[in-house]
């Protein structure tokens, strides 16, 4: 019997040798990478309003073509669209209808308490993803809800590296100061849910809410956070003071992305101006504004 017993033990211990020679030595998180991992507890959310409808079918075309899985694998991770009283017709997306909108805040308000996940990612109608790497995203995701962080701006802040490398408390993702100006920025960035609640004010406009905002933030717990090397995303800022950026649409088309101009105008249309004409609202934006506002934040923040 103790000669079967042993015979046996050797044929299970040759397949299990043999088995352990053929299979990769690959971790469980690059297999489930590979196949795509879901997301747990997030939902996307995409504020707009009805005067952009335009944009929406060619962002989600990008968003779905810099993020495939949304379609598949990550398939239940909740995507919101906050709108007026137009509905986008896709069956991936939940429209959030506002007819009777009071303020951007209101609206935010109004789909975060239809939101049953821990974590939000915010996302602006005119943030047109040309590339989104899932697995870097995850990254920070993971580390987001292993610290327990209130919240994470995943693009650019046009702070210097060498600053933030300073407060780094992971892999390319620094702390950013209490006291911080635009702290609750919306950039592209992933919200605890029931902290960014809490940071909104009835009444206030998204421009009143990332200022006031910020100041509100700094008596919540959880860090602030900001990925500044190795961003997960990049992306074109389709639209400014209300109007398309030419250059951007452009390179939209070039990439084989359908876009049906509606009502917006261009920005090249403007560059001429007028003092008593509306065009000088985008002159000054573009030729005055933004240069010296990039000159402040590279030389003295």
């Amino acid at each position: 019997m103790k000669i079967i017993s042993i015979f046996f033990y050797l044929i299970i211990q040759a397949c299990y040798v043999e088995a352990s020679q053929i299979t990769p030595n690959v971790s469980t998180n690059e297999i489930a990478l590979s196949e795509g991992v879901p997301f747990d507890d997030l939902s996307i959310i995409v504020f707009s309003c009805d005067k952009y409808q335009e944009l929406w079918s060619p962002f989600f075309e990008m968003l779905f073509k810099s993020w495939p899985s949304l379609k598949t694998t990550n398939a239940q991770i909740p995507i919101y669209l906050v709108a007026n009283a137009k509905k986008y017709d896709d069956p991936r997306v939940i429209t959030v209808n506002n007819k009777n909108e009071k303020s951007w805040s209101d609206n935010a308000l109004a789909v975060l308490a239809s939101v049953k996940t821990k974590y939000v990612w915010i996302i602006l109608e005119d943030y047109f993803f040309t590339r989104i790497d899932e697995k870097r995203l995850l990254e920070i995701f993971n580390f987001v809800k292993s610290e327990d962080v209130a919240y994470c701006q995943v693009a650019y802040d046009h702070v210097d590296k060498l600053v933030r490398k300073n407060h780094e408390v992971h892999s390319g993702i620094a702390e950013k100061d209490r006291y911080e100006p635009w702290r609750t920025s919306l950039f592209p960035c992933i919200w605890r849910t029931k902290d960014m609640a809490h940071t909104l004010k009835s009444g206030e406009s998204i421009w009143e809410f990332e200022i006031p905002g910020t100041q509100r933030s700094q008596g919540l717990y959880g860090k602030f956070l900001t990925v500044f090397e190795n961003q997960p995303v990049e992306y074109l800022n389709m639209v400014q003071m209300g109007y398309l950026n030419s250059q951007n649409f452009e390179s939209v088309i070039n990439m084989g992305i359908s876009f049906k101009r509606g009502k917006l105008e261009f920005d090249s249309d403007h560059k001429l101006f007028l003092w008593y004409d509306r065009t000088l609202k985008p002159f000054l934006y573009y030729v005055i504004w933004t240069p010296v506002k990039n000159f402040i934040k590279k030389y003295l923040f």
